[in-house]
């Protein structure tokens, strides 16, 4: 046992570093990066996205606080929450922002949505988000749909090889299930 460990010096470290991450109160935003549409942070501005390669994958972590399973999905152009998910979590309505989305792929033909809502996403520890969702019934088996106009302007990317999606500082945060598209076609 080394000198550092038997006076107690590193484990008291921890458990300091573990008692500062549990300090953050939950409805307190002020650490809580407001995403704006065109900007990219992290690993994108220096790359070009391609369409093509869709990816998808779960990840265990929170929108408003509430632990949920969020699917990031590089083929979804738009970030959506079912309804169940906002009426359970008391979301209100983004007032006057007079926009309709039609989309297409979650189920057949296409839906619309009219309604959005201003939410918080905690990503790993510490990355909080504050972005618009769409709200919908879009069946795609889970709560939340993050796709490339979250992901983007977030700086985040999904690395398949370590099973691992990586937030702008490099924290990784592991999957629960990565898809490809060669995945879906059974």
């Amino acid at each position: 046992m080394s000198d550092e460990e038997e006076d107690g010096s590193s484990t008291e470290a921890w458990v300091s570093s573990a008692v500062q991450r549990g300090a953050y109160s939950g409805r307190d935003t002020q650490g809580a990066t407001k995403l704006q549409p065109g900007e990219r942070l992290g690993w994108w501005p220096a790359q070009r996205f391609d369409r093509r390669d869709r990816v998808r994958a779960l990840v265990k972590d929170a929108v408003n606080d509430a632990r949920t399973r969020i699917l990031l999905d590089t083929g979804a152009n738009v970030s959506v929450i079912s309804e169940k998910s906002a009426k359970q979590l008391r979301l209100r309505d983004v007032q006057g922002h007079g926009r309709c989305m039609e989309t297409q792929g979650f189920t057949k033909g296409t839906m619309a949505a009219t309604r959005r809502a201003l939410v918080k996403v905690t990503l790993g520890w510490q990355h909080v988000y504050e972005f618009e969702l769409w709200i919908m019934d879009h069946g795609a088996g889970v709560d939340v749909v993050l796709g490339t106009d979250f992901m983007i302007p977030a700086g985040v990317r999904l690395d398949m090889f370590h099973a691992t999606a990586r937030l702008t500082d490099e924290v990784s945060i592991p999957l629960i299930k990565k898809l490809n598209m060669q995945d879906d076609r059974g």
